[in-house]
C-alpha cells in the first residue's frame, strides 16, 4: 500500500463503463513521479466491472478512493461531483480512457509554481488509436478579455480541458453547466470561465494522450441525439457563457466585442449541427440567446491587435458563408441573400460569394438582381 507526503494534487477521474481500459488509466495515475496525490474516481452508474477494478486499485494504493453512484449523473454531473471533492492546492481532470506520462503532474505543477497569477497550465496533447498527431497547446496571457476572445476565435486553442487547475478557481465556482441533455459541449463555457480567472500556461511537451475513435466515447454518444437536443445544449452553454462575460465586468466596448465573438462561435456550432443532421431549417441566432438578434460588427473590433482582429473577422466570414450555404440547401433564399449580401459587402472581390448571391437572388425570384450579381462575379474573376 503506497504511503507518501500529504497530497497537494487531486487526480479527478470520471468513469463510466470503462472496465476495458480503466486499469491502464489508474496505473498511469499511480505511477506519477509527483506522488503526493489524492486519486479520486467517480463511477457513474455502470453495468460492467468498472467498480471492481477500481476497488482493487484502491486496496493496493491508499491514495486512491472510489465513489460509485447508483443513479445516473451524466458526464457533466459526474465531473462536477469530482470537482466538489477537491481539497488540495491543485487538481486536474483525467478522463477514463486517456494516458498521461509519468511526469505529467510534476511538470505542470512546476510550471504553475513559476507564475502565481496563472489559473491553469496545460501541455501538448497527443492522439492515439484512430489517429496519430499532436494538438499543440497555446499560452493564454494578456487581459481577461483577450484570453477569452482568443479562446472563442483562435483556430488552434490547445487542449485546455486537460489542464492542471489551481483550487482557487474551483472555490470561485468553476463547474460544468448541467442544464442540457448529456452535457453537450459543456466544456466550452467552463473553459471560458477558467480563462477569465487567470492566464493559462503552456508546457511544450506531449504529456497527455487522448484515445481517438475507440467507439462508445462521449462525443460519439452525442450523435444519437436529435438536432434539437444538440442545439438546446448549445443554448444552455450560450446562457452560461453570457453569464461568464457579464461577470467579467468589462468596459462596454470590450464587452461588445466578446459578445460578438460569442455570437460567431455559438452560431457557428449551431450551423455545424444543422449540417451534420441535415436539418430542414436554418435557425436564427436568437434561438441561442435573444441578445443575438440583429447583432452587428462592433466598432471595437477594428481596434483589436493582430492576430485577434484577423481571427475574429475570419470566423465571422466563415459563419456568413456557412449560413448562406445552409440556407440555399434548405431553400431559405431570403436568409441566403442576407448572408451572402453581407459577405460581398465585406469582400467585394470574392467571386464565389457573388455567384452564391446570384443563386440566392434567383431562388428568391429576383432575376435582375441575380444577373447583376453574376456580372460582378465575372468582373472580379473573369475566367
Amino acid at each position: 500500500m503506497r504511503r507518501g507526503a500529504a497530497a497537494d494534487v487531486s487526480v479527478c477521474i470520471p468513469a463510466f463503463r470503462s472496465a476495458d481500459f480503466i486499469d491502464r488509466t489508474l496505473r498511469c495515475a499511480r505511477e506519477q513521479t509527483h506522488d503526493a496525490l489524492r486519486i479520486v474516481v467517480s463511477i457513474d452508474l455502470s453495468d460492467d466491472d468498472t467498480e471492481e477494478l477500481c476497488n482493487a486499485h484502491g486496496r493496493a494504493d491508499r491514495r486512491l478512493e472510489v465513489h460509485a453512484h447508483r443513479e445516473r449523473l451524466g458526464w457533466a454531473g459526474n465531473v462536477n461531483f469530482l470537482l466538489d471533492q477537491v481539497d488540495t492546492e491543485f487538481a486536474f481532470l483525467y478522463f477514463h480512457d486517456d494516458i498521461i506520462e509519468p511526469t505529467y503532474t510534476e511538470r505542470l505543477i512546476g510550471r504553475l509554481r513559476e507564475r502565481s497569477d496563472a489559473a491553469s497550465a496545460h501541455c501538448d496533447m497527443g492522439h492515439f488509436g484512430g489517429s496519430d498527431w499532436v494538438n499543440s497547446g497555446r499560452q493564454y496571457d494578456g487581459t481577461a478579455g483577450e484570453r477569452v476572445l482568443t479562446f472563442l476565435v483562435a483556430p488552434d486553442r490547445g487542449s485546455l480541458l486537460r489542464s492542471m487547475l489551481r483550487r482557487t478557481v474551483l472555490d470561485d465556482g468553476l463547474r460544468l453547466p448541467t442544464g442540457s441533455k448529456t452535457g453537450v459541449w459543456a466544456n466550452e463555457p467552463f473553459l471560458m470561465k477558467l480563462l477569465a480567472a487567470g492566464p493559462a500556461l503552456r508546457v511544450p511537451e506531449t504529456l497527455y494522450r487522448r484515445w481517438d475513435e475507440r467507439g462508445g466515447g462521449l462525443t460519439e454518444s452525442w450523435l444519437s441525439l436529435g438536432v434539437d437536443e444538440i442545439i438546446d445544449g448549445h443554448r444552455v452553454n450560450a446562457e452560461y457563457a453570457l453569464a461568464v462575460i457579464d461577470g467579467m465586468r468589462l468596459p462596454p466596448e470590450e464587452r461588445a466585442v466578446l459578445l460578438f465573438a460569442l455570437f460567431v462561435n455559438m452560431t457557428g456550432r449551431m450551423r455545424a449541427a444543422e449540417r451534420t443532421y441535415d436539418a430542414p431549417t436554418v435557425n436564427p441566432p436568437e434561438r441561442l440567446l435573444p441578445i443575438f438578434a440583429g447583432i452587428t460588427v462592433p466598432p471595437g473590433l477594428h481596434a483589436l491587435p493582430a492576430p485577434l482582429k484577423t481571427w475574429t473577422e475570419k470566423a465571422y466570414d466563415r459563419l456568413l458563408h456557412d449560413t448562406g450555404v445552409r440556407a440555399l440547401h434548405v431553400g431559405d433564399h431570403a436568409q441566403a441573400v442576407a448572408a451572402f449580401d453581407t459577405l460581398v459587402g465585406r469582400h467585394p472581390t470574392n467571386a464565389d460569394a457573388w455567384l452564391r448571391l446570384a443563386d440566392a437572388y434567383r431562388g428568391a425570384g429576383r432575376t435582375s438582381d441575380a444577373e447583376q450579381a453574376l456580372l460582378r462575379a465575372r468582373s472580379v474573376h473573369p475566367s
